[in-house]
């Protein structure tokens, strides 16, 4: 399965969808710090500036910086992204607990901004899936 929302071909509407959904405006509003999504080897990077995402970025994305990071195997997000994910799969904080999942770098930050970041992750399932 091709994971959408690393294909630089989508960031500029995965960008658009994020900030036109309501609760991701909501859970993301006072955010101004740089994540990172990594899937296997390829990293993509989101940075979010006063709520709103100014970017997502997957190519040449190896040396940016960023403040804190998810990180999973491609199966890990592969199973993530699917419709009904399986037990332990369904949501970040689960998928963390079984090894499937980690959160590196500022993880206060991270958990300070888990809401949105969770709406952002269920968003992308959402897309992934059209």
């Amino acid at each position: 399965m091709a994971i959408r929302f690393i294909d630089p071909k989508n960031a500029t509407a995965f960008r658009d969808i994020l900030n036109a959904d309501p609760e991701f405006k909501i859970a993301a509003r006072y955010m101004t710090k740089d994540a990172c999504i990594e899937v296997g080897n390829t990293r993509c990077i989101i940075k979010f500036r006063d709520g709103v995402v100014t970017q997502i970025k997957s190519e040449d994305a190896f040396a940016d910086t960023w403040d804190f990071a998810v990180r999973g195997s491609a199966d890990a997000w592969e199973k993530f992204l699917q419709p009904i994910p399986p037990r332990f799969y369904d949501s970040i904080f689960g998928g963390m607990v079984r090894g499937n999942f980690r959160i590196e770098g500022d993880t206060v930050s991270a958990f300070s901004h888990f809401w949105a970041v969770t709406r952002m992750l269920d968003i992308f399932r959402e897309l992934q899936s059209k």
